[in-house]
């Protein structure tokens, strides 16, 4: 396997620990889909401002995601990758979700699936609060406390959803190289010293 496809795999094996959790609880919760649903038409059929938005432009060579995400993630990134004014390398030139979509390829059907639809989920979840607004359309200091709110909910599902996401974001942005060179990263030691990947090497037995 080629190094970038296996780095790939890795990175969405890293992100399935974090959305397993809230895939399992949609999957335990199939009303949360409908109600999802119907969010979505409330979104489309009202006309209150910040209820509907236009769909991002999809950068090349995206396969799974689709324009109704990109703002989304681009208002992730925004707020959960501040890193303007410091060493660390700006966002705009590393291609996080691209990564992402990288990620969601190669992971089974049916997981990209429920992932998918927790996207839609965190993405309509402030419509329910005073915003009334898609989580895109918030301005930064907003969707920021809309994502510690997430954090802190007594939800499960909430907590869940938000820790993906932020995984996604994290993943996605420091999976690439150029984000090495400003914290004086100089790559795995795997790559460095050309260790063999073993793969999903079963656990020792007892």
């Amino acid at each position: 396997m080629a190094m970038a496809q296996r780095v790939t795999t890795q990175c969405s094996s890293a992100v399935n620990v974090s959305a397993e959790p809230a895939v399992q609880a949609l999957n335990r919760r199939s009303f949360l889909k409908a109600g999802l649903i119907l969010g979505a038409g409330i979104s489309t059929g009202l006309s209150l401002g910040g209820c509907s938005s236009p769909e991002g432009t999809l950068p090349d060579g995206i396969q799974i995601l689709s324009a109704k995400h990109i703002p989304m993630f681009e208002k992730l990134i925004s707020v959960l990758l501040p890193v303007e004014g410091s060493i660390l390398t700006p966002p705009d030139i590393v291609p996080v979700i691209a990564n992402i979509d990288a990620m969601l390829g190669v992971m089974h059907a049916s997981t990209r699936e429920d992932v998918l639809v927790l996207f839609d989920l965190f993405e309509y979840s402030s419509i329910f609060s005073t915003q009334l607004s898609r989580f895109s359309q918030l301005d930064n200091e907003d969707a920021r406390i809309h994502i510690e709110a997430c954090q802190s909910s007594s939800l499960f599902i909430q907590r869940a959803v938000v820790t993906a996401m932020k995984k996604f974001i994290y993943i996605g942005y420091w999976r690439d190289e150029k984000t090495w060179a400003p914290i004086e990263f100089d790559g795995p030691v795997s790559k460095q010293w050309n260790l063999p990947s073993l793969g999903n090497a079963p656990l020792p037995a007892a």
